[in-house]
């Protein structure tokens, strides 16, 4: 039974097309729930479905052939006949080793982001929690973890900007200038929206709103950076003050279309609104590009950043990948001898010269 992932990610496919594929928090229980009520019809005998704002993949243990199914599942999401040109399968050894990748960071927008490894765990929790996982995919799983927190110990990959959100707010910075004379909205109080405010926070901008559909939520993370909380309403009215406004809310339907903007706009007298959008899917309708003094950025926007961070990490970033190379041939030793009745051990030995690391 071979090991297999399908899926896209933002080195295959731009934003507007993974928001297709993106599954919240509660579809992907949802989705989990479904594999489990049909395990029978599922040509998988092990699965864990991962989603965040730059992928989507289905991890599984095939008991025949599952790329079919994979991606008539995925396309079923995806709604539109030229899916296959979008989507990679990895096999084997090379499914383990993206697997580890995925996990350590080196398959990220943001190199070394550190909300990836959370999000794999919180994927394996669920997807184990509800009986879908087998011996194979609990100790791939669990292995990953491991090497993403040994990947981020033992090299420097995970200094810097680490995250989306903190990427956003050196967007807004390149962009804008000096933020400490500026108004900034953020809309979302979750991880990335926590993220940014941090960093807003050390640019010492001059006014922080947060604006969510739960005010409470809002009012705790306004609270940790001195801004003011507000309704995802208020925080609309509130767009005519703000210079800066960060997207990061999770919600199914733009929350700021173009014909409300140019309403906005005229009231604002054209002052120039700057828009970045990280989340997916997309909280800004991309349309609002074509009116005056917009400017309106999304997660694909943060390339020129990135590629900056490689820059300074690219001596890091191989020896994490030395650490992925030696780990994906461990595990794949102990795969071989599991499948062939002679399983070893596969322990969490930390060797670093071995390792590539020392």
């Amino acid at each position: 039974m071979p090991l297999i992932v399908v899926g896209l990610s933002h080195k295959t496919a731009p934003v507007e097309l993974r928001e297709k594929l993106s599954f919240a928090a509660a579809e992907l229980a949802e989705a989990g729930q479904s594999l489990a009520r049909a395990r029978d019809q599922v040509p998988l005998s092990e699965a864990i479905l991962l989603s965040t704002c730059n992928r989507t993949e289905i991890y599984g243990l095939s008991n025949a052939d599952a790329r079919g199914w994979c991606l008539d599942f995925l396309r079923r999401r995806f709604q539109r006949d030229d899916l296959g040109k979008y989507v990679y399968v990895k096999e084997e050894r090379e499914m383990v080793g993206h697997l580890f990748s995925v996990a350590s960071g080196l398959d990220s927008l943001v190199y070394g982001e550190n909300e990836i490894l959370k999000q794999v765990k919180d994927a394996y929790h669920l997807f184990h929690g509800l009986g879908l996982t087998g011996k194979v995919l609990n100790v791939l799983f669990q292995r990953a973890l491991y090497v993403g927190k040994l990947v981020r110990t033992h090299t420097a990959i995970n200094q810097g900007a680490l995250s989306v959100g903190s990427v956003a707010v050196s967007l807004a910075e390149k962009i804008f200038g000096d933020l400490s004379k500026s108004t900034v909205l953020i809309f979302g109080a979750g991880k990335m929206a926590e993220v940014s405010a941090r960093y807003l926070l050390g640019k010492k901008v001059r006014t922080l709103l947060v604006a969510n559909r739960t005010l409470e939520n809002a009012r705790t993370l306004a609270e940790k950076f001195d801004g003011t909380p507000l309704t995802l309403e208020d925080g609309l009215k509130n767009m005519i003050r703000a210079d800066v406004v960060l997207t990061s809310a999770s919600v199914t339907e733009p929350l700021i279309r173009p014909d409300f903007l140019a309403g906005l706009m005229l009231r604002r007298q054209n002052r120039s609104l700057f828009l970045i959008d990280i989340a997916v899917p997309r909280n800004v309708d991309p349309k609002v590009n074509d009116l005056d003094n917009v400017y309106l950025y999304d997660i694909d926007d943060m390339e020129a950043i990135v590629r900056e961070n490689y820059a300074h990490r690219s001596a890091e970033l191989e020896r994490a990948a030395g650490i992925v190379r030696e780990k994906t041939s461990q595990f794949w030793e102990w795969l071989g001898s599991l499948r062939s009745g002679d399983e070893k051990s596969l322990k969490h030995r930390v060797d670093l010269a071995r390792d590539g690391v020392a």
